[in-house]
């Protein structure tokens, strides 16, 4: 038996993979900065805490350095994966036509919170231009399921 034709099958793009892997990149780094926090916080002569820093400024610090680079990739690529696929959903001709160029602008503003904050620390920057793209991906993924169907 085969599944109801949903109309996100018209639409010809997998850009929202990318869109996607940014609410579970997210998901999977805090999963990360938890666990490395409780092995700093079992340990404590684990690591030099002259800084002052606690376990989990120093778990986050040190989780960068794993998934810090796909944190910077996906926040760069995030507007453009939004352009490409809002294109595709109006090349489709389905009943939604999200704003490609407004959408686009707005999946930005994580790069741009990135660069701005990354001056002064690249890890905060980085944490913080994920971050602000995190909500903007859940409501993009949201409503293209709410009106294709897909994800």
């Amino acid at each position: 038996m085969q599944r109801p034709r949903l109309s996100g099958d018209r639409v010809d793009s997998r850009w929202w993979y990318w869109i996607a892997a940014i609410p579970a990149v997210f998901g999977f780094w805090l999963v990360t900065v938890a666990w490395v926090a409780l092995a700093i916080w079992l340990e404590p002569g684990l690591l030099d805490t002259a800084g002052g820093d606690g376990p989990l400024a120093q778990a986050a610090r040190i989780s960068l350095v794993a998934v810090g680079v796909p944190l910077v990739v996906l926040t760069a690529i995030f507007p453009f994966a939004v352009f490409q696929d809002t294109q595709a959903i109006d090349r489709a001709g389905v009943e939604w036509e999200p704003p490609s160029g407004t959408y686009a602008a707005v999946a930005l503003v994580g790069l741009l919170v990135l660069a701005v904050a990354g001056v002064s620390d690249i890890s905060i920057g980085v944490i913080s231009g994920f971050a602000v793209s995190v909500p903007f991906a859940l409501y993009y993924l949201q409503q293209r399921h709410e009106r294709l169907g897909v994800p």
